[in-house]
């Protein structure tokens, strides 16, 4: 007789019961949602600084009510004046902020529940279906490609005729479409690799609980995974803060200013993802070779 859990992965390989492949592709949309509106928050931020300059006491109050909304001195961070002349604008890329990083929250929170619920997925994709999600990533990367190489070649070619703030928001705005699609079609993708799924489900168990009713053996290369998966996502939080401070320091410090303050984010995501992908193929390789 099969065990229940052997009847549960059973259920899960018919018609995914267990939601996985939903979850999935939910998470791979709205991450790439809250990408692109981080992104396009500040280029709208840019089409709007090209409105009529404008200074009013009402300006003061809500840069002070931003103050303490996201909880920081917003004019230590940014040239006071130049937001109180365009308010519109720091008020929508700070909104594409906390809206991208709302979503994002509650998609990893989304995420974690599902992984403490279902902690082991064994692989139901056929090679097949695992072929074609790597076909739509190339042709998201391809058509995203094109479409950034492509909006700032323009921009080199005309765009010296424009208003800095007019080139600034096209160039966001290309790359806040060519983002959605690199990371939504990696996502999709990446859906398929369930050793992958499972590795950093590890990081949602408790330690104590992890393989309690497993052989020794079993136990013993469970904890030793977990550890890796516990190392992989601290190196990846401290990347991750690097990352994001780099590009608050290129956007608002005057100093150092500048249009490409998304380049420490880019390296972010080049390293997280490197990073992760050669610790997941060295535990796959150590740990459990056969999985698929």
């Amino acid at each position: 007789m099969p065990s229940h859990k052997e009847s549960l992965q059973r259920i899960a390989v018919h018609g995914d019961y267990f939601g996985y492949d939903g979850l999935s592709r939910r998470r791979a949309w709205r991450t790439a949602n809250a990408v692109a509106i981080i992104i396009l928050g500040f280029a709208i931020g840019h089409f709007l600084a090209l409105l009529p300059e404008r200074n009013t006491a009402d300006v003061k109050e809500i840069i002070k009510g931003l103050d303490k909304l996201v909880g920081l001195m917003t004019h230590e961070l940014v040239e006071l004046p130049e937001a109180q002349r365009h308010p519109e604008s720091f008020i929508v890329e700070i909104i594409g902020v906390l809206i991208g990083y709302t979503i994002l929250r509650h998609t990893k929170e989304d995420l974690h529940d599902y992984q403490r619920t279902f902690r082991r997925i064994e692989q139901f994709y056929t090679p097949d279906e695992r072929r074609r999600g790597w076909v739509v990533c190339a042709a998201c990367a391809c058509a995203a490609t094109a479409i950034i190489v492509g909006m700032h070649a323009v921009l080199l070619t005309l765009g010296t005729a424009w208003s800095p703030d007019c080139t600034a928001g096209l160039s966001q705005t290309s790359l806040a479409i060519g983002w959605w699609l690199y990371v939504y079609g990696y996502m999709f993708a990446a859906r398929t690799n369930l050793f992958r799924y499972n590795f950093r489900a590890l990081g949602r168990i408790n330690i104590y609980e992890l393989g309690v009713n497993e052989p020794d053996g079993r136990r013993a290369t469970q904890l030793a995974e977990k550890r890796l998966c516990d190392l992989s996502e601290s190196l990846t939080s401290f990347a991750v803060v690097f990352g994001v401070i780099g590009a608050l320091a290129l956007y608002f410090l005057p100093s150092v200013r500048t249009t490409y303050f998304w380049v420490p984010l880019v390296a972010m995501l080049a390293i997280v993802i490197v990073g992760k992908e050669l610790v997941l193929k060295y535990a796959k390789s150590k740990y459990e070779p056969d999985f698929d």
